[in-house]
């Protein structure tokens, strides 16, 4: 009797097991629908439908993408290595930097804009002095001239990215000491004149230290109009004491205007 009882009760266990895995599996193959779906969801909230438009270092650019890395704004769209390169998001005198954070999924809006920033060394090995700032020039993308009559001062073309004069292009003079990197260009002379002289310095940034008179290299031979601004590069030795740094901190001159 108590054999029979044994297996009755073994049976009862089986059965109960039995009913334990088949509810197991049907919630297992529900959880898997769950994710199915769930994918689909995002992946069609991802393509959904009509192209953003957006700006990567003040080129236009258009994806039918809803959310995308910054990696993949570096690599597709400004055709740069993310290795050595880090993504921000410009708003207004904000900016949101993903700076160790390529790989995060962030969601894309119209007219957003971006800029990408290298965290690798500008090649200055061509020597030191004005040749050197200019090769670096040249590896950021940039098209500088040497003044012949001064060869000591570089001009080149630049597109505001930021801040109140976003949008506009204008001529940036550079007086290069000839032990470049050791020592850095004192301030960038502007051209047009677009902002009203103040030579104080007790005035803050962006009002103040704005000189007349004091560019006559680059108004004779480069011609036009030209304003200097007495904004020296802070902390320049602890830098990487590269033209990218140097162009950083041009590029934080007009984003703090």
């Amino acid at each position: 009797m108590e054999d029979i009882d044994e297996i009755r009760q073994a049976e009862a266990d089986l059965k109960k097991a039995e009913a334990e895995l088949e509810k197991a599996e049907t919630e297992e193959k529900a959880a898997l629908k769950h994710v199915e779906e769930a994918a689909e969801e995002l992946k069609e909230a991802e393509h959904h439908g009509h192209e953003i438009h957006f700006s990567v270092d003040g080129e236009d650019c258009a994806t039918d993408l809803r959310v995308l890395t910054p990696n993949q704004i570096i690599r597709d769209f400004g055709k740069k290595d993310p290795a050595t390169n880090y993504l921000v998001k410009i708003q207004g005198t904000k900016k949101d930097s993903f700076q160790g954070k390529g790989d995060e999924r962030i969601e894309i809006h119209e007219h957003e804009a971006f800029q990408i920033v290298s965290t690798g060394p500008t090649p200055v090995s061509d020597g030191t002095g004005p040749a050197a700032f200019a090769a670096g020039l040249r590896a950021l993308g940039y098209e500088p001239s040497l003044l012949q009559q001064a060869p000591d001062h570089v001009v080149l073309n630049y597109s505001v990215e930021v801040g109140r004069f976003k949008g506009q292009t204008v001529r940036l003079g550079f007086v290069v000491p000839q032990d470049f990197p050791n020592t850095t260009p004192s301030g960038p002379h502007v051209s047009p004149q677009i902002l009203p002289f103040h030579p104080s310095n007790d005035v803050p940034h962006p009002a103040g230290g704005i000189h007349q008179g004091m560019s006559p290299n680059f108004t004779q031979f480069a011609g036009g109009g030209w304003e200097y601004w007495s904004r020296p590069c802070q902390n320049w030795g602890q830098s990487k004491k590269t033209v990218t740094s140097y162009m950083a901190h041009i590029w934080r001159l007009w984003e703090t205007q």
